[in-house]
């Protein structure tokens, strides 16, 4: 389908853009370590998380992310923020 994209594909599109922004090459994949996450949060979510300036409450988050324990964030685990900051916004609690 030809055209302007809509505003939700806007959206995503800068969602997957600013995982890559950010992401580094880590063993063969993009992923974020704790800097480039840490980054992430402080310049693209500070409105949207609270305390994200805090380093501490960034090496939280990747935790609870960090499915894996390979303290990193994969774009998979990542897609796992987003969710949880739609839902958010949505009225519904993380459970923390």
């Amino acid at each position: 389908m030809a055209g302007k994209d809509s505003e939700l594909e806007k959206g995503l599109h800068a969602i997957v853009g600013s995982f890559y922004k950010y992401a580094k090459d880590k063993g063969g994949a993009q992923a974020l370590d704790q800097a480039a996450f840490q980054k992430l949060l402080n310049n693209e979510l500070s409105h949207q998380l609270t305390d994200v300036q805090s380093t501490e409450a960034g090496k939280d988050l990747l935790k609870k992310l960090d499915t894996d324990k390979n303290q990193l964030i994969s774009f998979e685990e990542y897609w796992e923020l987003v969710a949880l900051i739609c839902y958010a916004i949505d009225g519904g609690d993380w459970g923390n």
